[in-house]
């Protein structure tokens, strides 16, 4: 039996030789990097090893490969200009003035690279090319994994923020007016691709369990003044192990299995045009031919609106928690927050609504509406009833939670703070509403699970 730290017997074991000049320079490189992070490392103070050798790998590293990068670029533009069809236009296939030779500048998430190429022209066309450029994929100013980094880091903190994250995690140097820049037109290729892309569906209809859709707002500020940005989330879920309320408490909360998948969205629009774009994802997503669906929401009744035009008759939930905080507004009022009255209220009406939704609160407040005598008191039982008695539909937290169903529309409640908030309602942020729906759309896209399929076809 072979010891576990015995060296294979394999074809990889063997020695590297180099099969042409470029490789050559490579492996010096590679062995004057080798060398340098270890000596790094044995020049270090005592216990100090790791740190310093792992510093200079870092660093020494990060030249390497961007060195290496800039070798193999140069040696296929040079296999490709010693061919003779790379003389001739491809137009009118007359041969080209060779008009020397010109570097280009490009940005990759190896580093900045400066291939030479041969710079031709035609004549006849007037047509000026480098004819490596089309073949290799090097028109552009930027790769596709620099514009990752860039878009990434640019849509998950303020652009100056994302200026030194790149610095620091990789080395590179951009401005953070250039990073804007590069969301923005990022941007619209994002939409094109979440609007018409076959892509964009396939994990949500493959994935398992239940349909849950969920829709909120949050306020956001922008150069004509706080607006509203609504969310809407298309999830899918399995269903958890059913419980008892007894479970549901801080003691002991009942852990739900994650989404099996999610597409999330956002925008500042009117109800009318939300509506429309929600429409538009449940047709992409195939949701309401199959399957049965929930929906979660807070109190808004545009919300409800949305749903029932969009949706039709699906499983209707309020905000388990939105529901408890106008059962614990009215205590506060009724018996001043605090006080021992205030906490046995707060703790039997949260039992009575998981139990029974409205009806035992209803027996509550129609005893107490006898009873109180306060202006404000009765007033804000008056409110609390309304409120209940308008989402006594969508109360049912017993019989879901028996199911292993969600009971709180948490997760657009997570993005209004995370996919919107963090990024779009920094301190002293004010937007340009269409800016602003770009960004919202690449944080929508984050929060998805579309960020890897969109850089992958965009390859």
């Amino acid at each position: 039996m072979k010891h576990q730290d015995q060296a294979p017997s394999s074809a990889s074991s063997q020695p590297v030789v180099a099969q042409n000049e470029g490789e050559v320079h490579f492996l010096a490189q590679a062995l004057d990097y080798y060398r340098a992070v270890q000596r790094a490392g044995k020049d270090a103070p005592f216990g100090q090893f790791l740190n310093r050798a792992d510093a200079a790998a870092n660093e020494k590293g990060q030249e390497l490969v961007r060195q290496s990068l800039e070798n193999i670029i140069q040696g296929e533009i040079d296999e490709i200009e010693k061919k003779k069809e790379s003389r001739l236009c491809p137009k009118c296939q007359r041969k080209r003035e060779h008009l020397g030779t010109r570097s280009k500048t490009i940005r990759t998430s190896s580093g900045t690279i400066k291939p030479e190429r041969r710079y031709e022209k035609c004549h006849s066309c007037e047509q000026g090319l480098s004819v490596a450029d089309a073949s290799l994929g090097l028109e552009k100013d930027y790769s596709i994994g620099f514009l990752f980094l860039a878009v990434r880091a640019g849509s998950k903190g303020s652009y100056k923020d994302a200026q030194e994250d790149m610095k620091v995690w990789r080395g590179l140097e951009v401005s953070h007016e250039t990073i804007r820049k590069l969301c923005h037109q990022e941007a619209s290729k994002v939409k094109q691709f979440v609007e018409e892309s076959a892509e964009v569906p396939k994990d949500f209809i493959a994935a398992e369990g239940n349909v849950e859709i969920t829709i909120d707002a949050t306020k956001v500020n922008t150069l004509d003044g706080w607006r509203d940005m609504k969310i809407g989330i298309f999830s899918k879920r399995l269903q958890g192990e059913g419980v008892d309320i007894s479970y549901w408490d801080k003691r002991n909360r009942r852990m739900l299995p994650d989404t099996s998948a999610c597409v999330a969205f956002a925008s500042i629009e009117e109800k009318d045009l939300f509506q429309k774009r929600v429409n538009a994802f449940r047709s992409r997503l195939r949701v309401g031919s199959t399957g049965d669906i929930s929906a979660l929401g807070d109190g808004a009744e545009w919300i409800w609106n949305i749903i029932r035009e969009v949706f039709g008759n699906v499983r209707e939930c309020l905000d388990v928690y939105h529901a408890l905080e106008h059962l614990s507004g009215t205590g506060k009022v009724l018996y001043k927050e605090g006080t021992e009255e205030y906490q046995q209220w707060k703790e039997a009406t949260k039992w009575e609504l998981l139990e029974s939704g409205f009806e035992k609160i209803k027996s509550r407040l129609d005893q107490l509406e006898n009873m109180v005598q306060d202006k404000d008191g009765r007033e804000s039982l008056r409110k609390l009833r309304g409120y209940l008695e308008t989402h006594r539909c969508r109360l049912g937290y017993r019989e879901r939670l028996a199911l292993g169903r969600v009971i709180g529309s948490g997760q657009v409640e997570g993005a209004c703070k995370s996919m919107i908030g963090r990024r779009l309602k920094q301190t002293g942020a004010r937007w340009n509403v269409e800016r602003l729906k770009e960004m919202a759309l690449l944080c929508s896209v984050h929060y998805s699970d579309l960020w890897e399929r969109y850089w992958t076809q965009a390859m």
